[in-house]
């Protein structure tokens, strides 16, 4: 079974009443969006605390600098130069949290870079899942938003990092690459699939969950929802294992 927070019920498919006060929720909505607005907004402030935390550790280093001092063997101009590089890697992924790409028209947009911000963000959080990454630098540029793919990549990334809670040694993968017209992200993790009867039900509503109380929720179907809005598809793809994989596809950029 899939995590608790994450078990659905369907969405995408029809109208359907919600537990804080909207009546339904036609697809294309302004409340649809508002779902997407209060996923967002939980999502990164998750991200916004894993990198506060990781502040910590090159804060700390600068502090200590005095009594370093005191221990003439130390390099302490490479302890202060590599604490100062954190610090300042932390506060740059930091501003790009509280300062998101704005909303716009789609355009050309590089995948590489949304998926580098989000994996760094999760080595911020220092969870007890790694990230690999295996980027195709040499991709031709995707069109879609670069806000929309980093708030579903994200959701991404927070679902696999439920999943793997207790489980050691997890790794979450991340690759890409070019299939005919399309660019295509493919996030995976180890671990045992989604159960078959689960699988239909991974993009759909929560039906007896508050999404104001917990918005993270509604992750996986906001995922879906934000790729679409890209012009893309998010599906489940279990051929594409070992262990659970989600496949974002975007139509490649073509001018004109």
């Amino acid at each position: 079974m899939y995590p608790e927070p994450y078990a659905c019920s369907r969405w995408r498919i029809r109208e359907r009443a919600v537990p804080w006060g909207i009546t339904t929720i036609p697809p294309s909505s302004r409340h649809q969006m508002l779902l997407v607005a209060v996923n967002r907004a939980a999502a990164f402030n998750v991200a916004a605390r894993w990198v506060l935390h990781d502040l910590r550790s090159p804060a700390q280093s600068l502090t200590l600098m005095a009594d370093l001092i005191a221990e003439p063997s130390e390099d302490l101009e490479g302890i202060l130069r590599e604490a100062c590089a954190n610090l300042a890697r932390s506060l740059e992924l930091l501003a790009r949290v509280v300062h998101p790409p704005t909303i716009g028209e789609l355009g050309p947009i590089s995948v590489a870079d949304p998926i580098a911000f989000i994996a760094d963000l999760q080595r911020a959080g220092r969870t007890h899942a790694s990230v690999e990454l295996a980027v195709d630098p040499a991709l031709p540029a995707a069109a879609g938003s670069a806000r929309d793919l980093e708030h579903a990549l994200l959701n991404l990334v927070l679902y696999a990092t439920e999943w793997l809670r207790s489980r050691d040694g997890a790794v979450i993968r991340i690759g890409t690459r070019l299939e005919s017209d399309r660019v295509q992200i493919v996030l995976g993790w180890s671990g045992p699939p989604v159960p078959p009867e689960d699988e239909a039900r991974l993009f759909e509503l929560p039906a007896e969950v508050s999404v104001l109380d917990r918005p993270l929720a509604i992750g996986l179907p906001i995922a879906w929802e934000v790729v679409k809005l890209s012009g893309g598809t998010l599906t489940y793809s279990p051929d594409e294992g070992p262990g659970p994989c989600f496949l974002i596809s975007l139509p490649l950029w073509r001018p004109g």
